[in-house]
């Protein structure tokens, strides 16, 4: 640091001061360079004017995306922005895109969950869960994996994570565990960090990325196809159960705990407790909407509407008084719900200029002939992607093309729907892939080289559990 009243000269060449402190500007200008000369580009053969303008949007968005040199909602909104002021289609339709009920329903499930956290309920049943089940090392980790992981079910990973974090973290500081050495404290975060990731495979609910690919689905098909609450749970349930018997395994074979009791770590929950004090109305009311909720969505959600559902669920707590507004602004992440809007738009305007099939055609026309070999081929390029980007941004950016290649090949393009949207949740390595693995690095209990090494292993077991799928399961359901 630089002593008071001294200044410290930079001696680099003034082209490198000036790239170090404008880094994000100058490649937010370089990609809006190469979109003005993408536009100013003839449209390739077998391409409309149209169709050669919605790609070039799209592989904009993907840039920015990609990178994150502009906020993901950002980015959304310019996308719907840009469609109408190029003339791809007209305003009222491309703002129409934005209204998508896939939108209402991340809205109301992201205010379900914010409900849960703003009253405290999430927090008091994850505390007592972990102090009913974690009365030695092993129970411990297998406790936070399976609450983190069946919490992950009902509400974003993220948000999961958030909830459970300070419980781990206030059990490592009572065990007085060491971060980097501590096979106890490794075992407790990755059990959180996989488990909010497997988990919120299972069900819609997990996360934005499976309304999002939902939305586009049911765009790309005019709303003649779509995939249900329970339908989903049906295809995605054998791999999820291989990667949490996976992940158990690993966690027990590969971090024997240092430490032989956890009796101060439950003195500690015995503290958080009783600060919490009794269960309040709010809560229990709170509790018990949440409950009928994922009822209705499992019986009614086809007839009556998933969106509709959660909404009128909001608006029941709000009518009880169980909530305010206040309480639930600060905790729902509105810039997500914004790129949803703006990914479901961009997705049907790929898919109604032609620019979607066009693409597909040109990459996948020559491939092999085996339609499942190009699903895995899907599946791979996801989950790589997903390891350097938002999941939200991999499903906008691979399940429109994925779609148009399943159309033409005669593919059920639920089956290309989830090929596309599991795997983009894998994001088992890198802390800027999603918010789950930031908080779970964070704690400082691992290393670069043990995550990489893990996570690829994880990597390994979910490929293996979507070729399982393509070939075995989802042909002897009659998905294939």
């Amino acid at each position: 640091m630089t002593p008071k009243g001294y200044f410290e000269i930079d001696r680099r060449p003034l082209a490198i001061v000036l790239f170090s402190r404008l880094k994000r500007q100058f490649w937010i200008t370089l990609f809006f360079l190469m979109f003005a000369l993408a536009l100013n580009l003839s449209p390739p053969s077998g391409l409309s004017l149209e169709g050669w303008s919605a790609l070039c949007i799209f592989g904009l968005c993907g840039l920015l995306w990609a990178t994150s040199t502009l906020p993901l909602a950002v980015t959304s909104l310019l996308a719907i922005a840009l469609v109408p002021m190029l003339g791809i289609l007209g305003a009222r339709e491309t703002y129409a895109y934005f209204g998508s009920k896939v939108v209402f329903f991340i809205l109301g499930a992201f205010m379900l969950a914010a409900a849960l956290i703003a009253t405290g309920l999430s927090q008091r049943f994850a505390t007592l869960f972990v102090r009913r089940f974690g009365g030695t090392p092993q129970r411990l980790i297998i406790a936070v994996f399976a609450l983190c992981a069946s919490a992950s079910t009902l509400m974003s990973g993220h948000a999961v994570a958030v909830m459970v974090y300070p419980i781990v973290r206030d059990i490592d500081r009572a065990l007085k565990l060491q971060p980097k050495s501590s096979n106890m404290g490794r075992a407790l975060y990755f059990a959180l960090m996989w488990g909010c990731i497997i988990g919120g495979s299972l069900t819609v609910l997990g996360g934005g990325r499976a309304p999002l690919a939902i939305g586009i689905l049911e765009e790309a098909s005019n709303d003649s196809v779509s995939i249900g609450f329970v339908e989903y749970m049906r295809y995605s349930w054998p791999m999820v159960l291989a990667l949490v018997l996976g992940a158990l395994v690993f966690l027990k074979a590969n971090f024997i705990p240092e430490i032989q009791s956890t009796q101060i770590a439950q003195r500690e929950l015995e503290k958080r407790l009783h600060g919490m004090g009794k269960i309040t109305p709010k809560e229990i009311v709170v509790g018990l909407v949440v409950i009928i909720t994922i009822i209705l969505w499992a019986l009614a959600g086809d007839s009556h509407g998933l969106a509709n559902i959660a909404i009128c669920s909001i608006a029941a707590l709000f009518a009880v008084g169980a909530l305010d507004w206040e309480a639930i602004q600060s905790h729902v992440n509105w810039g997500i719900v914004v790129m949803y809007g703006g990914a479901i738009c961009l997705g049907g305007v790929m898919e109604q200029t032609g620019a979607a099939t066009w693409l597909t055609q040109g990459i996948l026309a020559e491939s092999a002939g085996d339609g499942r070999m190009i699903m895995l081929g899907f599946a791979l390029i996801g989950a790589v992607l997903t390891e350097f980007m938002s999941n939200s941004a991999v499903v906008a950016m691979l399940l429109p093309p994925a779609l148009s290649f399943a159309a033409a090949q005669g593919i059920d393009l639920r089956v290309m729907t989830m090929v596309v949207v599991l795997p983009s949740n894998f994001a088992f390595m890198f802390p800027i892939s999603t918010p789950v693995t930031g908080i779970a690095w964070s704690a400082g209990f691992f290393t670069p080289q043990l995550v990489a090494r893990t996570g690829l292993a994880l990597h390994v077991l979910a490929w293996s559990a979507m070729a399982f799928l393509i070939y075995i399961y989802w042909p002897a359901i009659g998905l294939i």
